[in-house]
This record gives C-alpha cells, structure tokens and sequence, in this order.
C-alpha cells in the first residue's frame, strides 16, 4: 500500500540543526573518551591490535553510514508523501548490497588475516563484519528519520549509539575479554540501537509489488556517493594498513630474537613478566603507538565536520540557481575559516607535541609518538582543507573532479609510504616518517583540490590570507616551543598560549578583525527564522 500524504511532525531546521550539532559533538567526544580510555585499559598489543582492525571496519562503516543516510534523506526529501515507500527501498537497497557485504567481509576475515600476516586477527575483522550489516540498516532508518525532518529523533539515535558504543567497548575491556570482547561490545551496541531505531521509527511495513519504488536508482546514487567517500576514507587509514603489513614482515625478516626487538619497540616492557612478542604483535604495538598520534592529530578535522554539513547545501543552492558570486563568497568564507580553526588548534598541539600527548596518554606513548605528532597535526590541516574542497566540488556537482583528486592523493599516500616505511624502519623513526609522507600527500591533495575549486568555481583561498596563517603559525610554533612548561595541567596551559599567539598574529597582521566581526552579524541577519539562509 502506498502512503497517503500526511501533515508533517518533524522539527524545523533551525530546531533540527542545533539537534544534530550537539549530537555530533557528543558523539565525538564519546568517541575521544573511547581512543583516550582503551590505551589505559588495555596492553600496548591490545590497543595495536584493536586499532588496527578498527582501522580495516571505519573506514567501510563510514561509507555505509553517511552514504545511506544521504540516499535515504534525499529521495525521502523529494517524495515527502511516500517516505515509507522510500525507506522500503532503502531497506531492499542493503539486502542487495549491505548484507551480501558483510558476508563478503566476514568471509574475508581470513584472507585479511593472511595478507597481513596475522590469524589473531581473523576473529575481530568477522565481528567487524557484523557491525557493518547492523549499520547497513540501521542508517536507513535514521535516513528515514531525517527524510521526515524528525531531527530530534536522529540526534537521539546518535547519542544513543555513542553511549551503547562507548559502554560496550570500554566494559568489555575492563573485564578483560580482550579484542575480540571488545569487537563483541561494539557489535552488542549495533544491534541494540538497531532495535531501537526500528521502534522509533517503526518499520515500512507490507508494500504491494505494484507500488514499490524501484531500487536501482536509490543504488545508483548511493554508489556513486560511495565511490568518494571509499577514497576519502582510505585515505585516512592507508598509513596504518601499510604499517602494520610492513613492520610485521620487516620483523619476520629481520629480527629473531624479538625480546630485543621488544626493547627498541617498548623500552619500557619488563622481561621479568616472560613475555616474548611475535613479529605480529610488535607491528601492532607500534600501530597502537601511531594510532595515539593519529587520534589527535585529527581533532582540526573532526571539529570542522560540521563545516561540511552547511557549506553542501549552501553551494549546492547557489550554483543550481547560477548565483557566482553567493557561490565564490560562501567558498573563500568557508575555506579561510576552516584553515584558521584547523591550524588553531594544530599549531597548538604541533609546538610541543610530547606534552600534549602525555596529557592523554601514557609517558611511552608521549615519547614514541610525539615526533610524528608534528608531522600528523600539519598534515591534518591541510587534510581539513581537503574534506571542505571535496565537499564543495561534490556540492556543486563536480563529483568526478572531487573523485579523481582524492585517488590522485590517496595513490600518493600510499606509495610513499609503501617506498618510505621499509626504509625508516632500521633507523627506528619509522612512525614520524609515515606521518611525514602523509602529511605529504595530505598537502598535495589541499593544493590539488583548491586549484580544481578555483578552476571551475572560481573562488578559493586568498593567497594574502594563506601566507598570512603561515607566518602566524610559524611563530606561534616558534615561541611555544621554548615555553619551559611542564606536566599535563602546564602542557595544557601551554597549549592554550600558543593558539593564543596563533590568534594574535592573525589579528597583529590584520587577518582577523572587525570585518569577521561584520561577517558573523551579517549571517545572522540573513538566515530566516526557519534557520535556512535566505
């Protein structure tokens, strides 16, 4: 049966904005309570390991995740009177290709587990599989959700979600259960907030074959969506995946005796205790001390995100409606702000990355890692830039453009590292060389994308604005760097300094001011009371 057009009971945008604003900030600060918590919970081979195979799931879960909802929420949003017809789509939609995709990946847990030279990881990457199947369809859901504009409703699951999530994987590794308990936590969570969702927001119910709506087109548009965002999110995880296959085969090779591997690997490791790694778990402990960097250097592009969520719907409008020069000033806008927030905070962590690691994480971790922090942090800055080009290309419908950049700089990211990582691994900098050659390509990949924004919108980054953020942040990382601060309250404090001077700077040279001042009133003056620009 076909649904009948029903007055709407979702929330206004301006309401459903600020919904889905504090629960993405709460979903990500769950998220950072996850990677700041395990590491003290769980040995360093554990939180390696775990990192690893949550490099091999995020990656496929993201893709499934904003690429369903954005399916769903947009057909759901052009046919507002079938929105069940619609979600039943969607719904057949990942029987076609959600769940023959976790079969395929659980099926593939051992061939993974091969190729990377490491059975104990076939049993965590099935349950992966699992995780992927449950978010195939529960995004569908939460598209549909969306599609009604029942915005508090979507919030809700996320914040839900992130508490199951959060309660799932830290319990299971406080009782001790290992990787493959807290793989099994996180699986627990998918199926309940799965059940929860169809509760909420009820299921399509029987549909006549007569009155379906037809699926490959909802595919179609969800595959080209997923052709991007596979490549954007390889991306962020290309570093791991090759140093874990490298460094195990490197130690295979190289080292026989891995108790004394163990020393230049984990100096602080006690003999005493008879533990004697393999050349998996030694990859796995220096994943785990990559991945403590990694989770922070990304903090600039996880607190943009939201950036991507106005500045899609905005160019879209605007170069639909051929309106150049609204469609120039929201890109230069969005860039140059996004560039400041970014380097904000990465200049902050950049000066003196050992103390704001050691704020978090354990003195090994700070040590091990702080060097590649300032690789990392700089990379993701330019990475920050990356994601809104991206956004704003596939905004503007030039999706092929955004796909070609993102294999150009994911091809880059891969082979340097694959060249690079072998070679730095006698010398013993293997993780600030990969973070290095990251940040490389990340680099490449913000220079690529803006010429392309440029080229075909013709808008980007004033270059007076760009030198100006790279005197500011060269001195702010200058100054902070012989700040005699120690301990984690002083790091922090120190840190806090230096995105101050950061900011100083900007405003000395006249890169900040009253017109950004003027900028902010005149936005708010023109959003409608809906909370959709005018």
């Amino acid at each position: 049966m076909a649904d009948s057009p029903t007055k709407p009971t979702g929330t206004s945008a301006g309401a459903g904005v600020l919904y889905i604003a504090f629960a993405k900030l709460y979903f990500m600060v769950a998220g950072l309570i996850v990677v700041f918590r395990l590491p003290a919970v769980l040995s360093q081979v554990q939180w390696g390991s775990y990192s690893f195979v949550n490099s091999l799931v995020s990656p496929v879960n993201n893709v499934l995740n904003t690429g369903t909802i954005q399916t769903v929420s947009r057909f759901a949003a052009q046919q507002p009177d079938k929105v069940r017809l619609v979600q039943n789509a969607g719904m057949r939609m990942h029987l076609r290709f959600g769940l023959p995709l976790m079969v395929l990946y659980v099926a593939a847990a051992p061939v993974i587990g091969w190729i990377f030279l490491d059975a104990s990881k076939v049993a965590p990457v099935a349950l992966g599989g699992l995780i992927l199947g449950g978010n195939a369809f529960y995004t569908v859901f939460v598209g549909t959700a969306n599609g009604q504009h029942q915005f508090h409703k979507q919030a809700a699951f996320d914040i839900t979600f992130a508490t199951l999530r959060t309660i799932g994987l830290i319990g299971m590794a406080m009782m001790g259960l290992g990787v493959v308990g807290v793989m099994g936590g996180w699986v627990v969570a998918v199926g309940m907030i799965l059940i929860i969702a169809a509760v909420s927001v009820g299921l399509p119910g029987r549909v006549a074959k007569a009155d379906r709506l037809p699926v490959k087109p909802m595919l179609a548009f969800f595959l080209r969506l997923a052709v991007y965002l596979a490549l954007f999110n390889a991306l962020m995880f290309v570093d791991t995946w090759l140093l874990k296959r490298l460094t195990t085969s490197y130690y295979e090779a190289h080292h026989l005796d891995y108790a004394a591997a163990l020393d230049q690997v984990v100096p602080w490791a006690a003999k005493a205790t008879g533990f004697h790694p393999s050349s998996s778990m030694l990859a796995d402990v220096q994943v785990g001390y990559y991945a403590a960097v990694q989770n922070l250097a990304r903090l600039p592009y996880q607190l943009i995100i939201a950036a991507t969520f106005v500045v899609f719907p905005l160019v879209s409008r605007s170069t639909f409606t051929d309106d150049k020069d609204t469609t120039r000033r929201y890109i230069e806008v969005t860039v140059r702000y996004s560039l400041i927030f970014a380097s904000t905070i990465a200049v902050a962590m950049a000066a003196n990355p050992s103390n704001v690691l050691g704020i978090v994480y354990a003195p090994e971790y700070a040590i091990t890692g702080g060097r590649a922090l300032t690789f990392l942090a700089l990379g993701n800055i330019a990475f920050s830039v990356f994601a809104i080009s991206g956004t704003i290309l596939n905004g503007a419908g030039f999706t092929r453009h955004a796909t070609v950049t993102a294999a150009i700089t994911l091809v880059l990211a891969a082979v340097g590292n694959f060249i690079a990582i072998p070679m730095a691994m006698s010398s013993g900098n293997v993780l600030e060389v990969a973070a290095a050659v990251t940040a490389g390509a990340m680099v490449v990949g913000a220079v690529l994308t803006g010429f392309v924004v440029r080229t075909q919108l013709g808008a980007f980054l004033p270059l007076l604005s760009l030198v100006r953020i790279l005197i500011a942040a060269a001195v702010a990382m200058v100054v902070g760097h012989f700040l005699p601060l120690h301990g984690k309250l002083m790091s922090l404090v120190e840190a806090a300094i230096v995105a101050v001077i950061f900011l100083v700077v900007l405003v000395v040279t006249r890169e900040l001011g009253a017109r950004d001042l003027e900028a902010i009133k005149a936005v708010r003056k023109k959003r409608a009371p809906g909370g959709e620009a005018t």
